[in-house]
């Protein structure tokens, strides 16, 4: 049985490097978006500040000092996110250039248990492969960077919500140049599928056109955070459609892996006890730098994802991080155990599928 896809430990930082973007998908959640680009001076002394920081997320004097200390220890994963971190790939390579650079010249206990354990991440919506710039950046690092194509489905369900300025699909930009994405990274065939209402009816189709068609070998799907708006008659039709994609996934267990019942996202057994203090995402302990410099405890607090309104900021790459604070805030709020305080949540057999 193919195993769940290996995911990169350490300490998460995010680099918002542009809120532009190339596409205008239906069911994006950031709501604010412009033309701002990330300026390098910023993204300089962020870094600086990561690096020379011992207690980078505010957890000493906690009682989740040693969780903590224990994975921003085990390595660093820097995530590039937009809008589309492609649409400017130099400044990304001179992000990652000076990012190197710093841990092999600086003696910090940060540098130190990070050089030689530290990732790349970079998620696109796979439009801009063509550009010579960008192929270039893509292979001068491939050897460190984990770079994922957001595809929804089939081209029937993908270009009904992945699309242009025009509002034309943005498949077939993607699959013009598929092969060269293969060919470079055959251990990145994955992909991150969004799923709303509309895409109900496709899951099944989506997901086998999605592992034949383009050899896709992890599949990762969630539904949006927000309200679907789903009726009885959807629930209805996503049951038929989940029954033919487990079924599907069962017969095909040694070729790919389906996250939407992978044991990390469906493990319907009982909380056990340490995990009610523990929080259910990053969020809290992945600092993360905004266009303007100011830096949040994770990228869902950026200001363009919550509709202009600026909440929890941690510092600036400026002044450094100045109100850990933040932080800890967000962490202890997304704690299983402050769902309810009459133990309902934790007692649902749902409840480790269950983003609350």
């Amino acid at each position: 049985m193919i195993r769940d896809q290996i995911q990169h430990t350490g300490l998460n930082v995010t680099f918002n490097t542009t809120e532009d973007c190339n596409l205008r998908c239906r069911y994006c959640y950031e709501t604010c978006k412009t033309r701002r680009v990330l300026d390098f001076d910023h993204a300089r002394k962020f870094i600086d500040r990561l690096i020379d920081d011992p207690d980078p997320v505010g957890a000493a004097g906690t009682d989740e000092e040693k969780r903590v200390e224990t994975f921003v220890r085990a390595g660093l994963v820097a995530d590039f996110i937009g809008g589309d971190s492609l649409m400017d790939p130099g400044l990304v390579d001179r992000i990652l250039s000076y990012l190197v650079m710093r841990l092999y010249s600086s003696d910090s206990p940060n540098a130190r248990a990070w050089r030689g354990h530290w990732r790349a991440n970079l998620s696109s919506n796979g439009t801009l492969f063509s550009r010579p710039d960008v192929r270039a950046f893509c292979e001068k690092w491939r050897e460190n960077l984990s770079l994922g194509v957001s595809i929804d489905g089939c081209p029937a369900l993908h270009d009904m919500n992945r699309i242009f300025p025009d509002g034309s699909g943005s498949m077939d930009s993607i699959l013009a140049n598929w092969e060269w994405y293969k060919r470079n990274f055959p251990n990145a065939l994955s992909t991150k599928s969004t799923l709303s209402r509309a895409s109900i009816p496709y899951l099944y189709e989506s997901l086998v056109w999605m592992h034949e068609t383009l050899g896709l070998k992890y599949i990762h799907q969630n539904f949006i955070m927000e309200d679907t708006g789903c009726t009885d008659s959807d629930y209805a039709e996503l049951d038929r459609q989940m029954e033919k994609c487990v079924r599907y996934t069962l017969d095909h267990c040694d070729e790919m892996c389906w996250s939407m019942i992978g044991r990390h996202y469906a493990d319907h057994h009982a909380v056990r006890e340490d995990d009610k203090n523990s929080p259910r995402c990053g969020s809290g302990n992945m600092p993360t730098l905004s266009v303007d410099g100011r830096i949040y405890p994770c990228f869902r607090w950026l200001p363009h994802t919550q509709n202009g309104k600026e909440v929890f900021a941690a510092g600036t790459a400026e002044k450094g991080l100045v109100n850990k604070d933040a932080f800890r805030a967000v962490r202890n709020g997304a704690k299983r155990g402050v769902c309810t305080k009459d133990g309902k949540c934790l007692a649902c057999e749902y409840e480790s599928a269950c983003s609350y």
